[in-house]
């Protein structure tokens, strides 16, 4: 057989083999080994236009991987290749020392216009809002569908001022857009950056997904950075949220009638520089899992209980309170997949989850809440030794974090969650008085068991 037959025969093979693959990866994403062979062919390793792989407006015929990382209905990049994009890019900025920012954008009122006028016009929508974000973004910019109406933009070499910039004139297109208009559609935005936001691609996410938040809260139609920097410019620049959503938090922290809002007004006030940082992220985790809704809240009115029942000072309980409301702050950390998984995790994704506790004191560091801290660090610390981060055991254990520790395991018995029903409030009962002196403090166990005695249900308190 001629060489030339050989060619032939060779290039066919190589062509079935490659749209076998295509179907194969339909509704998948481009996967690591594909990204890193393309980056392979790059004279520096990794330059710019690879960082999008190509061009986010090419369509699906140009390469049959296309197939697998374009959003159907949008025409943008899928929420997969966007994550695929954004863990190469930080690897990037990493080596190279720059920056690189995201935002994400959370339709306001959307779910509205599906209820009223169905899904087609709903689709019409976002494809308009799609077109907007892809007609104002460069070409090295990935834009991707990030959710159900959800797109989000990941911008390498840009700082914070820029992606604001950018943000706001993608709010303010799509607030002149008259299809969105006639609609009432807007948008929230949010915003995080490289590396002044967080050093790894989930805590960049968990920054950009508060501000979403964030916005949301005042309101929506706008763009928030909901930055953890502890600076003074920073601070007074973050002030504006604060006074955004203050009645908010105030209702949703303290069980009081609107008649003490002058009073815990002025106590926000005072806390400040703590208050408008870490309030936003807190809420942002319940945003991540709807069985997580209020569970913050109800911990810390219980911890609060226990610590009043145990004749701490109220300075004490105040921390106690505040520290329950941010006890799992970390989970913003935590992959939506670990976090939302219906069954049991695994030992690898329990290893995971467990990062949340130390994350999270992490985050409060630079706010220098040092009791406050210590408590969201070791609230998953147990009596015995036994629990995590650091298996502190018996009084080492700081106080305010083994009262919260019974607060959360009390009202998570209470709860139907992802991989368990609810137990009677007897049942969780017991079980705590089954584990006093092994994963609870004895003395914790009594002042809570003596407040149950003479409150009765914690719910009903509630």
């Amino acid at each position: 057989m001629a060489w030339l037959d050989w060619v032939m025969i060779a290039s066919i093979a190589l062509l079935a083999g490659a749209i076998i693959a295509a179907r194969r990866r339909r509704k998948s994403y481009l996967s690591k080994v594909h990204l890193e062979a393309r980056k392979r062919g790059s004279p520096d390793g990794y330059n710019e236009p690879e960082l999008a792989v190509a061009p986010h407006h090419a369509r699906a015929q140009r390469y049959p991987e296309e197939e697998a990382i374009t959003d159907g209905l949008t025409g943008l990049k899928t929420h997969g290749y966007f994550r695929e994009a954004l863990d190469g890019e930080w690897r990037r900025s990493t080596r190279a020392g720059r920056q690189f920012s995201l935002i994400i954008m959370d339709l306001d009122r959307f779910k509205q216009v599906n209820d009223r006028m169905g899904e087609q016009e709903g689709d019409k929508v976002l494809r308009a809002v799609a077109a907007l974000f892809e007609a104002r973004s460069r070409q090295s910019n990935v834009v991707a569908r990030y959710g159900a109406d959800e797109l989000a933009i990941l911008t390498p070499e840009t700082n914070t001022q820029q992606a604001e910039d950018l943000a706001e004139g993608l709010r303010a297109a799509v607030e002149a857009d008259h299809l969105l208009h006639a609609h009432e559609v807007t948008a929230s935005l949010g915003i995080a950056t490289f590396p002044e936001h967080g050093r790894t691609p989930e805590e960049i996410l968990g920054v950009a997904e508060a501000g979403i938040d964030l916005a949301k809260h005042c309101s929506g139609n706008c763009v928030k950075v909901a930055s953890q920097s502890s600076n003074l410019e920073d601070a007074e620049r973050n002030r504006r949220l604060l006074e955004a959503y203050l009645e908010v938090a105030v209702k949703r922290m303290f069980p009081t009638g609107n008649e003490a809002l002058p009073h815990y007004r002025d106590k926000f006030e005072q806390m400040k520089p703590l208050l408008d940082t870490i309030t936003g992220l807190a809420f942002a985790v319940e945003a991540k899992g709807p069985y997580m809704k209020d569970h913050s809240q109800a911990v810390s009115r219980l911890a609060a209980s226990i610590a009043t029942q145990s004749g701490l000072s109220q300075a004490e309980i105040e921390d106690i309170e505040l520290a329950g409301i941010v006890h799992d702050i970390g989970k913003l950390h935590v992959p939506e997949h670990v976090l939302r998984k219906p069954t049991l995790l695994t030992a690898e994704e329990f290893e995971i989850m467990k990062s949340h506790a130390a994350r999270g004191a992490r985050i409060l560091e630079p706010l220098k809440a040092i009791a406050i801290e210590r408590i969201v660090r070791h609230h998953h610390e147990r009596y015995d030794g036994r629990g995590y981060p650091d298996g502190l055991a018996g009084d080492r254990i700081p106080l305010g974090a083994r009262i919260v520790t019974v607060a959360e395991c009390f009202h998570n018995m209470l709860s139907t969650l992802r991989y368990k029903s609810a137990r009677t409030f007897e049942d969780a009962l017991a079980e705590i008085r089954r584990c006093s002196g092994t994963q609870f403090d004895p003395k914790v166990v009594a002042a809570f068991l003596e407040w149950i005695h003479i409150h009765g249900d914690s719910r009903k308190q509630q």
